[in-house]
């Protein structure tokens, strides 16, 4: 028993450590990082075991009591600073989208949203468990330069919250613009957001390396040109159509969102740790923004310049949400700052989610402290987006 406590209470200790530990380069322990972060207050319960039975025990074994207070009073910064966020959340959301925004949503919506910004079910995996959709698989929707490019679709069970076609969102992966894949760690929140009435599209697209920029960008726009066309056959609305992507798939979102010029536009547009600025010149060779463009920035400085979100903002563009972990290093919060000083400047709604603790990819542990309470948000802004009344939009 002895040893099984000191073992729980250095635990702790470590993985609070941990948390206030910054990325290092090589990234080789940012996942275990990422879920220790999220699943800070399992650490603090740890140590809190650790103390208490620590004490109790007779003699006390006071290794056990040490690191176990350490850990869980390390561990519990998360947890101090969760109010703050959520506040600054709210606030966010009432200064872009008005004070009584929710007023648009539709009442029948709001059973389906997420209704606290933390719950211990969910904690345990319960939206995972009880989120259902209808999943269609590799289905082609363009094929480019000998390479057939694939969707995954998920339709609601649930008929829609309001009319008679659902809303659709279109989703993009993450992976450095070089490698990754539709599914993943992604499918759980794509059947989630299935299963709140939105019909979902998983998409791929070309990698960087042997097919350089706009391959990308081209390859969102033909998956947006695909849904629009076939809308009716899976019972979407056209008109009602958001992007969201993931790190670099966050950083196409926004650009297919800023150069889309469709008779219908899009509704909204969700990046999550996106870069929006690629155009600066101290980039190593082996970059993943240098691979993507395929040519060092002293050689088309305009071709970065045309790559990057913040140069294509002005007025009238569908209303943003942007998510960022305030310990990301992979992409600093410096560039949801650019992307909204620029927008403060137009008449186009901007939201920025911000998290404290959160790392980059931090919305991989779906049931993670940062993933509930930046979904709850997400949640709302979609609702009002792609539900609210479009008299009102």
């Amino acid at each position: 028993m002895r040893l099984i406590l000191q073992l729980l209470g250095l635990l702790a200790a470590l993985a609070g450590i941990l948390i206030h530990t910054a990325d290092e380069e090589d990234e080789s322990a940012r996942p275990l990082k990422v879920v220790v972060n999220e699943l800070s207050w399992a650490a603090v319960l740890l140590g809190l075991v650790a103390a208490v039975f620590g004490l109790l025990l007779n003699p006390r074994t006071w290794v056990a009591v040490i690191s176990g207070l350490a850990g869980a009073g390390l561990a519990a910064v998360p947890l101090t600073t969760y109010k703050a966020a959520a506040e600054d959340m709210h606030s966010s959301m009432r200064a872009a989208l008005g004070k009584t925004y929710e007023d648009r949503i539709p009442p029948s919506m709001f059973p389906r949203l997420a209704q606290h910004t933390w719950s211990v079910p969910n904690a345990l995996g319960a939206r995972e468990r009880t989120s259902r959709a209808r999943v269609w698989r590799n289905v082609t929707f363009a094929t480019s330069a000998g390479q057939a490019l694939k969707l995954d679709i998920y339709q609601p069970f649930i008929p829609p919250a309001a009319g008679e076609r659902y809303p659709a969102i279109i989703v993009i992966h993450w992976g450095g613009w070089r490698n990754g894949d539709k599914g993943g760690y992604i499918e759980p929140n794509n059947r989630y957001l299935a299963s709140q009435g939105y019909v979902v599209f998983d998409i791929q697209y070309r990698f960087s390396g042997r097919f350089p920029w706009p391959a990308q960008l081209d390859d969102v726009q033909s998956a947006l040109a695909w849904v629009r066309q076939n809308a009716a056959e899976h019972q979407v609305d056209p008109a009602r159509i958001a992007l969201m992507g993931r790190s670099a798939g966050g950083h196409l979102a926004l650009m297919a969102a800023m150069c889309d010029d469709a008779e219908l536009p899009l509704r909204a547009v969700i990046a999550i740790y996106a870069p929006t600025k690629l155009d600066w010149d101290n980039l190593a060779p082996d970059s993943s923004i240098t691979q993507l463009i395929g040519v060092p920035y002293s050689q088309k400085p305009d071709v970065y310049a045309a790559a990057s979100p913040i140069h294509h903002v002005r007025d009238g563009l569908p209303p943003i949400l942007l998510v960022e972990g305030m310990m990301d290093t992979i992409v600093p919060n410096w560039h949801g700052d650019e992307l909204s000083n620029r927008v403060s400047l137009t008449n186009t709604p901007l939201v920025r989610l911000r998290v404290p603790w959160a790392r980059h990819g931090f919305d991989a542990v779906t049931f993670g402290l940062g993933a509930q309470l930046t979904q709850y948000h997400i949640d709302r802004f979609l609702a009002w987006s792609l539900y609210g009344d479009p008299r009102d939009a």
